[in-house]
């Protein structure tokens, strides 16, 4: 299964954000969405999942026209925002947290939900006690924890996660990498994830594209991207990746 991305053009407050962006995600594959701040990653995520309106033929799931409308299509691909906080309710606990995202796209008993919420937590590192806490009495490590199990709570077939390491201290990041690999094995969904930083996608990422001012620059498999670049931009991140190993 895969999910596309065809020539896809979107202009916000009157100003070109992104030009003819395509590309494809594979389902059970890892892609990053590499690039500086302010190119237009997070506003491609976002027309992905239907909170900015794309062209109607822009988007496609096994060569089916695909119209996505945010929080009814979750089913189908999934967003989790940077701040975890934008997914997470303050008044209910970690554990409703994900149960809410079943209510809406799964045909299940309340009790059913119940012993989902808490096995997807449990899976994603979190302890009973904690379970039944609110978002403002956790760490931003454990919020994250739990916008990613209440991502794949809808049983999605393709989950977006955006800048998810860059709030998170070193260790974290390489429990939640860890995770992530781990949690992509069980439930087989296409990954995309949103940085500026190649060397935490390095380490997950199939393959990866560069963005650049709303255009992509580069589409390649990982190893040929950091190792053979052809992009002066590319080759820029590719240099402190490298530096840093």
């Amino acid at each position: 299964m895969s999910f596309q991305v065809d020539n896809l053009s979107l202009s916000l407050g009157g100003n070109k954000i992104l030009h003819d962006i395509s590309f494809t995600l594979e389902r059970g594959k890892v892609t990053g969405l590499l690039g500086r701040s302010g190119c237009g990653k997070s506003t491609l995520a976002k027309a992905m999942v239907g909170i900015h309106q794309t062209e109607p033929s822009s988007l496609k799931i096994d060569g089916t026209t695909f119209h996505p409308k945010f929080g009814k299509t979750g089913h189908r691909i999934q967003y989790m925002w940077q701040d975890p906080h934008m997914a997470l309710s303050p008044f209910l606990s970690a554990v409703r947290c994900v149960e809410e995202a079943m209510e809406i796209h799964s045909n299940t008993t309340k009790s059913q939900r119940h012993d989902k919420a808490q096995d997807l937590l449990h899976q994603v590192g979190l302890t009973p006690a904690l379970m039944q806490k609110r978002p403002h009495a956790l760490s931003g490590g454990q919020c994250q924890r739990i916008a990613l199990a209440r991502a794949i709570a809808a049983q999605p077939e393709f989950l977006i996660l955006d800048e998810p390491f860059s709030a998170l201290d070193l260790v974290t990041q390489k429990n939640i990498i860890s995770l992530l690999g781990n949690l992509r094995q069980v439930y087989d969904f296409g990954l995309m994830i949103i940085s500026h930083d190649l060397r935490t996608l390095w380490r997950l990422a199939d393959k990866l594209i560069l963005i650049d001012q709303g255009h992509i620059i580069e589409d390649r498999p990982t190893s040929d991207f950091i190792h053979s670049p052809r992009h002066d931009l590319t080759k820029t991140f590719a240099s402190f990746a490298l530096a840093e190993v």
